[in-house]
């Protein structure tokens, strides 16, 4: 009898299931800085938050409102016709995701001078990779329709993080509907990656299982450190700890059906 050959897609699902698969991802997000001038250790969360602040992706603000449109009329082809968006949307979020990683964790600041997030461009990167990979060979079916009842609880997550309502000088919330169209939030990693991880729960089980892996996986350990951040090391900015909740919220949700046996795995 001849062993069973498995895909290359059912080993990388096999290996991304391995404990010491995810202790890697764990330990890749514990990198340390890049800094042009040394620092403190003790100040990582200082200078990771200097970073955030102001990185080089935010250096071209007139660019922010077609950072809105296009996922936002790449959402509405997708639910109107799923079979002819879903590639060019798996395509937009790799290359939205790559560029996320790069610059977004990148940037020249005028105390530690050019400072690169070392471990988040990696995780970045390796969910961009997924989708990008997706995008080549779609393993996802998002035609299901009706959408599931869960589309009531998570469509207003994702548009939280795509709205962004916030102000960061001084922080404070701010409920302004054209930020919706207007801010930087089509650029900012942890509010773009719930809205690309928030479809695969929704379509799931029809969905990439490594890709929804990864994606909760990475999501929801950015998200710690994030909510860690925000609401602890630097409790002023507690509202940019709530715009987290639907990172963390949705990447746990991810993560969690990533490791069930679908009843019908996609073929």
């Amino acid at each position: 009898m001849k062993p069973m050959i498995l895909n290359p897609e059912s080993r990388l699902e096999k290996l991304s299931r391995r404990w010491w698969f995810l202790l890697i991802i764990i330990l890749i997000s514990f990198l340390p800085l890049y800094s042009q001038t040394s620092y403190d250790p003790r100040q990582t969360s200082q200078v990771i938050n200097s970073v955030l602040a102001q990185p080089l992706i935010y250096s071209l603000p007139s660019l922010f409102p077609l950072f809105k449109l296009v996922p936002i009329a790449l959402t509405a082809w997708l639910l109107v016709r799923p079979h002819s968006a879903y590639r060019w949307f798996a395509l937009y979020a790799g290359l939205n995701l790559l560029g996320i990683a790069i610059f977004q964790n990148s940037a020249i600041t005028s105390q530690y001078g050019l400072v690169i997030i070392t471990g988040n461009i990696i995780l970045f990167g390796i969910i961009a990779a997924a989708w990008l990979a997706e995008a080549t060979k779609p393993r996802s079916d998002f035609s299901l329709r009706p959408l599931p009842r869960r589309a009531l609880i998570l469509f207003p997550m994702m548009l939280l993080a795509f709205w962004m309502p916030i102000q960061t000088d001084p922080m404070r919330l701010l409920l302004d509907p054209a930020l919706f169209f207007t801010n930087e939030a089509g650029l900012t990693g942890c509010m773009m990656l719930p809205v690309y991880t928030g479809f695969l729960v929704l379509f799931y089980p029809q969905v990439n299982r490594v890709l929804l892996r990864l994606s909760g996986f990475i999501g929801l350990l950015i998200a710690l450190f994030n909510l860690l951040t925000h609401f602890v090391l630097i409790p002023a900015n507690f509202w940019m700890g709530v715009l987290h909740l639907p990172l963390f919220f949705i990447s746990l949700a991810a993560f969690s059906l990533s490791v069930r046996q679908p009843k019908n795995p996609p073929v």
